[in-house]
């Protein structure tokens, strides 16, 4: 799934330097207070929190962002008495995992996009692969130089442990920071959770369940338990929510597996952290991977359904589509004891302006009149086409007199909105509009509304044209 483009509110300079240097020391000195062993670091957010800084601001990436983030890493390592070519050693490590990743994902996000967007985070991590082999090779190379603990005595257990380690936090927070909703949506994410928790709160329940278990079952399989609750998430939450659930599933579990085997088999200890690893990263791309091809799932029904319910050229919703929520708009509006009006409207003349002026012509009188009328209409309004020329309305919670109100507003609308083609002169329409009001004591059938409405719209026709008749 493709992050959102986020406007992010202009910085000066100097703000994104205090900004970058600010937020990788805080994530360096989290990182350093993880370190087991005193030396190695079970987490380390700094170098994904960059990333995807990088990728979901784009307009962030400056040189001065990336003093800002050099200055962060020498500074938090400073802070614990590293040596300075070391600290300058870690540091370009660290860099060149972002600079490479961040390199190739600017280079092929065209081509993401222009695929099945379900599959980005596939794409993604294929990238952070990539820039963790970089960054692990330079470290295994040049770290045995120093007097370091940070060597682990071989290339390989060097190579292996910081090429894991640049992937695990890469799964644990890079979909996060990318799919993090705008406030509002977020809001509306909640409120829906809440409307149906009992439901809803299945999935996440299994979730603890599973990680519960895990914690009391010292076996290696425990690592596999949370993978059916977390594909269930990813098929009912939203992708955000999966992504947090999923960070903290396999972080808890990755802390207390590597406890574990740090207290058992302490002489084993390296060679089974990059394996916990291994299988982390295994288990995390899998709900991932389900909750992005299910929103692009999800995304493709809307937009079947939208197109199935709307008239192509005008967007206006399709005669069938409006008769069923006509249907049951009426139902609602009788049940509350509400007024409602339908409205029928033609297009006068509508012949002649595709005569004198051309069907593409006529196909943007058609659409400026729906959305001239659009305009006026209330949230809770409808508008249909029900061929050609031809459109109904309707009004919910109205009365005779708001509703004449608001047909004479329509057309007066249209007929002082200039219809403009680069080829054609300039010029308007005209409609004529029919309407029968409904009381909540006098409800009548679909077919009875149709009729009353098409009755009051060939009265105006025949006064002129160019009016509102409200059926008697």
């Amino acid at each position: 799934m493709a992050q959102p483009r986020v406007a992010l509110k202009p910085l000066s300079l100097f703000q994104l330097f205090l900004l970058f240097t600010g937020v990788i020391l805080f994530c360096c000195l989290l990182g350093i207070a993880t370190r087991q062993l005193n030396f190695l670091a079970s987490f380390w957010p700094a170098n994904s929190v960059l990333l995807g800084l990088l990728i979901r601001f784009p307009q962030t990436r400056h040189p001065i962002s990336f003093i800002g983030a050099i200055l962060g890493y020498l500074i938090a390592d400073s802070l614990q008495g590293t040596p300075f070519l070391l600290n300058i050693c870690l540091t370009s490590a660290n860099l060149i995992y972002v600079l490479v990743t961040l390199a190739l994902y600017i280079k092929f996000n065209s081509v993401i996009r222009s695929m099945h967007l379900g599959y980005f985070y596939l794409f993604l991590f294929s990238f952070c692969c990539i820039g963790g082999l970089s960054s692990a090779l330079f470290a295994a190379i040049t770290l045995p130089f120093f007097d370091t603990k940070f060597a682990l005595g071989s290339f390989w257990l060097d190579y292996g442990h910081w090429f894991t380690a640049e992937i695990q936090n890469a799964l644990l927070l890079l979909p996060a920071i990318i799919s993090t909703p705008y406030l509002a949506k977020l809001k509306q994410q909640l409120n829906a959770f809440k409307s149906q928790i009992i439901l809803e709160s299945l999935p996440l329940v299994a979730v603890i369940i599973s990680i519960v278990i895990a914690y009391y079952d010292a076996g290696p399989g425990s690592l596999l338990y949370p993978i059916a609750p977390l594909i269930w998430c990813a098929l009912r939450y939203p992708h955000f929510s999966v992504a947090i659930i999923t960070s903290i599933s396999c972080a808890f579990i990755i802390h207390h597996v590597s406890q574990h085997y740090l207290l058992l088999y302490p002489d084993q200890y390296l060679n089974n952290t990059i394996s916990i690893r291994l299988g982390l990263i295994m288990m995390t791309i899998a709900p991932l991977t389900v909750s992005s091809i299910n929103v692009v799932r999800s995304k493709l029904i809307r937009e079947l359904q939208h197109t199935i319910a709307h008239d192509e050229l005008t967007s206006s919703l399709t005669r069938r589509q409006f008769l069923q929520s006509l249907q049951l708009l009426q139902q609602q509006a009788k049940n509350s004891g509400h007024t409602t009006a339908f409205l029928m409207l033609d297009i006068d003349h509508f012949k002649q302006v595709n005569d004198n002026y051309g069907h593409l012509v006529g196909d943007l009188a058609l659409q400026s009149c729906v959305k001239t009328i659009q305009s006026l209409l209330r949230p809770q309004d409808l508008i249909g086409r029900l061929g050609g020329e031809e459109f109904a309305i309707f009004l919910n919670n109205t009365n005779t007199e708001t509703a004449y109100h608001i047909a004479e507003k329509i057309r007066l609308q249209v007929s002082q909105t200039p219809i403009e083609s680069a080829h054609q002169p300039t010029f308007s329409i005209q409609i004529s509009i029919g309407v029968f009001v409904c009381t909540a004591e006098n409800q009548h059938s679909i077919e009875y509304l149709f009729k009353q409405a098409d009755d009051a719209l060939y009265q105006a026709k025949r006064q002129g044209r160019n009016q509102v008749v409200i059926s008697k």
